[in-house]
């Protein structure tokens, strides 16, 4: 291989890799979002619940 044929091949390697790089920053970035939606919601799900018990127990009590 020449060093221009070099050159090129090495630049369309980088390109792909940059290509490649970006889809992968893209689904991670799908799966973070999708993953503090649980945990939002996980959160206030127990919130309710912890709300709920104290609501049940307060009126037992007096």
């Amino acid at each position: 291989m020449t060093e221009n044929q070099e050159a090129e091949h090495l630049n369309v390697h980088v390109a792909v890799c940059a290509e490649r790089y970006k889809a992968l920053e893209d689904r991670l970035d799908r799966i973070e979002r999708v993953m503090w939606w649980m945990l939002s919601t996980l959160i206030m799900a127990l919130g309710g619940m912890l709300f709920q018990l104290f609501v049940l127990f307060s009126g037992r009590v007096s």
